[in-house]
């Protein structure tokens, strides 16, 4: 009987600008690879956050995806939705990633998996009763971890926590270094001969043996170092076909393993690989200062923090769950409040929930996040949609001032009883956009992870600095006919060793084969996606100078209608920008002051991030925006799915418009031209309103 084999593919990027570099240098690739051995079946798991970004930069990827699903020949694996590590987390937090993530593949490829993905690896024995409760039968647990706890062969076994069970399949780190090694180098021997050795055991017949291993190990990896990705495609495509070829082994999905005996309760253990890290100032991740992975989880000064930070968002989250009021200190309620419908509320919840789980990507793991990493610290936006969702149970019109997105700067609140809106304290950027009767979002993209520092406290959007330009594959074939050129004889371990065992190389070759990275086509910087920019978010240049932020209105008052922000700090020039509602949506008011006896030009950009019905669009990607005409007058962005739109109306016209594809959001510059006259003053409007496409534009 052949040996049994589960080959597991591990898909996880945040929602981040890198997710389309893995895309290119990885995904499509290794997808492309593995349909072509229709015969051969294959585990797959994609996290939750790279799911948010797939859709957005390549639905052909996830379309490669849905094609294996229909023909049997992918199984999907569910996770915790951000990777955080179950181990290391609350379980109160871990039931809701764990929710969270079957409720995006459901809505993404109408799959409802059985078999869990343990993010990196750690096991304590409770988690049987997490996982099981999440609705999985099935899960892996690395081979030193089984071992410990008395597994003489590496066949599926059932344990048990708190009368629920799990099948638990064998992890084998053996087989994902070897196969690995064959994969980036062409030499297949080590592999095979591993498992001929383990078929002639016996009782060979009941095992089954996984490689799990990261997606990003078949092309991204490579990348980083330097190499072509197609050298990983091409090798891993000989090397199915072996296997396809031969009789000796069969691929399985991992739902049907059945147990052969049962086991008790495994001792706590971590990941092999973070353990070796630890100890190699040369691994990737590597963190100094911890003797193992238990070390580093109980005294990282960075997990501490956030398990605090996280801590609070959860008490925000366990008081949304509930009717609460929405006084704040000194409000006093509508005496006639208008009450909307209760699924307002729970949508804004249901967003505050996702925002929570969204903001702990691989919590716990050693070598990620810390302070200023967005994808750790912008976790206080879970307060913010709590907030807004007990702002949804008693909507009624007031303007106020509140830290309501937790980055400890006060924004500036407007509500006319159905909208709300929520401005950034100096300079009046659009942060966020609510229809509260409704449930609906139509400014805010608080899922993009921009590639800048976060900064508590302040204002301004993220600060990009450009980077170098750089090498991807425009194709996704696994063919190395055209790179020729770029074969080379390495010494080993080569580059890639940092991610191989030191012993892996012994009996092997001195020099090893790879393929170099060509050089980028047009060296130079390049600036990093804009996201998280927000709306009515202005840059002014005078007299053809230096262009000036936001940020840089200094103060503000708040008026009947709303904010007015001021600036006073430019030489003989004031400008007052004032922000209301109005019946069609929201206005910014622009008065330019020039104080000089002579005349002076002044350049206004004002961007506007937009992305209507932001939670319907989440799962139709970029297809689901698009730029927008409105009555052919009006620019702006439209939900395709829902028919929404939000377009500008300028009381000017414009000198340019410009359109951008930021991540998760479309963004609409106007660039506007002005002539002050001496001692005198202009005025410009800027209404964002709400509106249906219409069928002509």
């Amino acid at each position: 009987m052949p040996l049994q084999l589960a080959l597991v593919f591990h898909f996880n990027q945040h929602t981040s600008e890198y997710a389309a570099v893995a895309n290119r240098a990885c995904y499509r690739g290794l997808l492309n690879v593995l349909r072509a051995h229709r015969r051969l079946k294959f585990n797959l798991h994609l996290s939750g956050t790279l799911l948010r970004a797939l859709n957005w930069f390549d639905p052909e990827t996830v379309n490669l995806i849905r094609a294996g699903l229909a023909d049997g020949q992918f199984e999907l694996l569910g996770s915790t939705y951000a990777q955080n590590v179950p181990y290391a987390c609350d379980d109160w937090d871990n039931a809701r990633q764990i929710a969270l993530h079957r409720e995006v593949l459901e809505q993404v490829f109408g799959v409802k998996p059985a078999v869990f993905w343990n993010s990196e690896r750690s096991w304590r024995q409770a988690l049987v009763k997490v996982i099981a409760d999440g609705g999985y039968t099935t899960t892996l647990v690395e081979d030193h971890i089984l071992k410990a706890a008395g597994l003489a062969d590496p066949v599926p076994v059932r344990t048990t926590f708190d009368s629920q069970s799990l099948t638990l399949a064998y992890d084998d780190n053996m087989l994902r270094e070897r196969f690995n090694y064959a994969a980036w180098f062409g030499r297949r021997a080590q592999l095979f001969n591993y498992l001929k050795d383990v078929a002639k055991r016996r009782g060979s017949k009941e095992f089954l043996l996984a490689y799990a291993e990261d997606a990003e190990a078949m092309g991204l990896w490579n990348w980083e170092q330097g190499y072509l990705p197609q050298a990983a495609w091409a090798n891993l495509d000989a090397l199915l076909r072996e296997f396809e070829q031969s009789r000796a082994f069969a691929f399985r999905h991992l739902s049907t393993a059945q147990p052969r005996q049962t086991l008790g309760p495994l001792p706590d253990g971590a990941a092999q690989w973070m353990d070796a890290a630890l100890l190699n100032p040369k691994a990737p991740y590597h963190e100094d200062g911890y003797s193992d992975w238990f070390d580093f989880l109980q005294h990282s000064a960075k997990l501490n923090y956030f398990r605090k930070l996280y801590g609070a968002m959860r008490s925000y989250l366990s008081l949304g769950n509930s009717p609460a009021s929405d006084l704040s200190a000194g409000e006093s309620a509508d005496p006639a409040p208008s009450l909307p419908p209760p699924a307002a509320a729970a949508k804004f919840h249901r967003q505050a929930v996702e925002t929570f789980c969204h903001h702990q990507y691989e919590f716990g793991c050693i070598g990620v996040g810390g302070r200023k990493y967005w994808g750790w610290e912008n976790v206080r936006s879970t307060y913010l949609f709590v907030r807004v969702a007990q702002v949804a149970q008693n909507p009624y019109p007031r303007h106020w001032i509140e830290d309501i997105n937790g980055d400890g700067s006060d924004e500036q609140l407007l509500c006319d009883g159905r909208h709300l809106a929520v401005l950034t304290a100096h300079g009046g950027r659009l942060l966020y956009w609510f229809d509260l009767i409704e449930g609906r979002q139509w400014v805010g993209n608080h899922l993009a992870i921009p590639p800048a520092p976060y900064v508590s406290g302040e204002t301004p959007q993220p600060r990009l600095t450009p980077g170098p330009n750089v090498w991807l594959p425009e194709a996704f074939d696994a063919d190395l006919k055209p790179w020729k050129a770029l074969r080379k004889k390495e010494k080993v371990p080569t580059r890639l060793g940092v991610r191989l065992p030191g012993w892996i190389f012994k009996r092997e070759p001195a020099e090893l084969t790879v393929y170099r990275q060509p050089r980028a086509r047009r060296p130079g910087q390049r600036l990093p996606m804009r996201m998280q920019v927000g709306a009515l978010n202005d840059v002014i240049a005078l007299d053809g100078g230096e262009e000036f932020a936001p940020d840089l209105f200094f103060d503000y008052r708040m008026e009947p209608d709303g904010p007015c922000y001021l600036n006073h700090h430019l030489a003989d020039l004031t400008v007052e920008k004032r922000v209301r509602q109005t019946p069609e949506g929201l206005a910014g008011h622009y008065t330019f002051f020039n104080q000089a006896p002579s005349e002076r030009r002044l350049r206004l950009k004002s961007s506007h991030e937009l992305n209507p019905d932001y939670r319907e669009a989440l799962n139709g990607g970029r297809a689901a925006l698009d730029f927008y005409m409105h009555e052919g007058l009006y620019p702006g962005v439209v939900n395709t799915l829902t028919q929404q739109a939000v377009a500008l109306e300028p009381s000017m016209e414009w000198t340019k418009l410009s359109q951008a594809v930021n991540l998760l959001a479309l963004e609409v510059g106007l660039t506007f031209d002005l002539r002050l006259p001496p001692r005198g003053e202009k005025t410009l409007e800027i209404k964002l309103n709400l509106c249906r496409a219409t069928q002509e534009a």
